[in-house]
């Protein structure tokens, strides 16, 4: 069987930057075990596959580690998005649906920027701080946070961010759950804040960037910086720019993509 692979590379206008996903159309649902295979063999942080679902009017869509399937992934959203709009230019809306999150909507833009709508998913203050977290961030944040996809660790300041030193195999101990580290972006930068994304026990070391997280990091940083339209950096190797923008149920999170190959895989 031969299927088609997209690779783009999300949130960032430059090839080479931001984070790569492999898109997979497919035409009905493999065997589990053939798309974990697959992506284990695409080695990337995320690979998506859509089936069109007449019933939900919708691309039922799924996203997988090299290591498993991950309940919710922002940047191959967003890839895939991109790659749908390129196939039909005419098209200017789609609809996503996931177990994990219910229907998640990307919109195209002027000038390439897809903008996607994602369910509220705020942090709360932690009532007690695991020793692995704890231990695991070298320096220290000022405060700890968790959704239902991960620990928030919130610094003062965005070197602090720069600096931090994760123990992985700590960290790993954490899982499902995955770390992200935060900061107010310094003053005069282009963005608001700033993030890195550890996730050991579900994709890799550090996560290029995440949009999904965006969805509890945006309605942190409104709240804290008194402003609903944010800017978000990932100050990952590869860096991502994450375009923000916070009501009361919803979290939209825009950002560019860029493809980097169109191939056919054999399975």
């Amino acid at each position: 069987m031969q299927l088609p692979i997209h690779v783009i590379d999300a949130f960032t206008s430059e090839r080479f930057k931001g984070n790569q996903a492999a898109v997979i159309p497919l035409d009905a649902w493999l065997a589990d075990s053939t798309l974990q295979a697959i992506a284990a063999e695409n080695n990337l942080s995320e690979t998506s596959f859509l089936v069109w679902s007449a019933d939900r009017a919708a691309f039922e869509i799924r996203w997988f580690s090299p290591l498993t399937e991950i309940a919710f992934c922002g940047h191959a959203t967003l890839a895939s998005a991109f790659v749908l709009f390129e196939a039909d230019p005419a098209l200017r809306s789609i609809t996503f649906w996931a177990a994990a999150v219910g229907n998640v909507t990307a919109t195209q833009e002027g000038g390439g920027r897809i903008v996607m709508t994602f369910p509220r998913r705020d942090a709360k203050p932690l009532d007690e701080v695991p020793a692995a977290l704890r231990e695991g961030l070298t320096p220290a944040p000022t405060a700890y946070l968790v959704n239902q996809q991960a620990y928030v660790a919130v610094y003062a300041a965005e070197a602090d961010v720069l600096a931090v030193k994760p123990d992985l195999e700590r960290l790993k101990s954490l899982g499902p759950l995955d770390v992200v580290v935060t900061a107010p972006a310094d003053a005069g930068a282009s963005y608001d804040f700033v993030s890195r994304y550890f996730w050991p026990a579900n994709g890799g070391e550090e996560d290029p960037v995440t949009g999904s997280i965006h969805a509890a990091l945006a309605p942190y940083w409104a709240g804290r910086l008194d402003k609903n339209r944010l800017i978000g950096h990932q100050a990952s190797r590869r860096t991502g720019t994450l375009f923000c923008e916070v009501t009361d149920a919803s979290v939209e999170v825009a950002g560019h993509c860029a493809r980097y190959l169109t191939g056919t895989i054999t399975v």
